[in-house]
């Protein structure tokens, strides 16, 4: 912060792309960061599609399933899709490409933005710095290739190991195996659970409305849950 001409203080473009100039400052005009914008909005989509699938999914997934891991690839999501009837190659397709989606966006946030994108996606995720977090921090400095292998669909592996400075080509190569990897198993092991799936299936179509409805209920109170938490801003003295 700096003086001007007139004695007013003026907020001093900063380097930090997620940093905010204090209200009621002067700020200088720069240049927009293009990519960080884009790489916020895109995960603001994603995770505005996986809410929406997390809570249509009991009436998606008999009618669309292919629709359904389009918006939200979670793991319960590809398991039930299987004996719900998705096509194989949708299931293939649809999957690989949406979990990718996601791995690549994280990965963009730690690899160009560093200890800033690691802060940032945290607090969405979670709000503070659990023992989980702090453990994969650690397993990220290990051995970040296999841990990338192991959780490809994790936002916060996909930012720590950006945050390191994982090759692009070596997290292509990673991640994508462990994509295939996943599809793969869930695939086996919905088969080999078929009937035992299918039952659940049947009870989540007559109870459709009624888990639309509490999955709604839940994700309001999640959010409402998480902003208490996290509170508003310190006010500026």
């Amino acid at each position: 912060m700096v003086d001007n001409a007139h004695g007013d203080p003026v907020a001093v473009p900063s380097d930090d792309p997620f940093a905010v100039a204090p209200v009621g400052d002067p700020v200088v005009a720069t240049r927009r960061d293009m990519r960080l914008a884009g790489l916020v909005s895109a995960f603001a989509a994603l995770v505005a599609c996986t809410q929406v699938g997390g809570i249509i999914f009991p009436t998606l997934i008999e009618r669309s399933p292919t629709l359904l891991l389009a918006l939200s690839s979670r793991m319960r999501h590809l398991l039930f899709a299987v004996p719900a009837g998705i096509n194989p190659f949708g299931y293939a397709i649809v999957g690989f490409i949406r979990l990718s989606i996601a791995a690549w966006i994280c990965y963009g946030l730690g690899y160009h933005y560093g200890d800033r994108g690691v802060l940032w996606l945290e607090r969405q995720v979670q709000g503070d710095t659990p023992a989980t977090f702090r453990w994969l921090q650690r397993a990220a400095d290990r051995g970040g290739p296999l841990l990338t292998f192991l959780m490809p669909g994790s936002n916060i592996v996909c930012v720590l190991v950006g945050q390191r400075k994982m090759s692009r080509e070596r997290f292509a190569i990673f991640v994508s195996a462990g994509i295939a990897f996943r599809l793969g198993w869930l695939w086996i092991a919905a088969k080999l659970f078929d009937s035992q799936l299918k039952t659940i299936l049947r009870y989540i179509e007559r109870y459709q409305w009624w888990l639309v409805v509490a999955f709604f209920a839940i994700t309001v109170l999640q959010g409402a849950f998480k902003a208490a938490k996290n509170g508003p801003p310190a006010p500026r003295p």
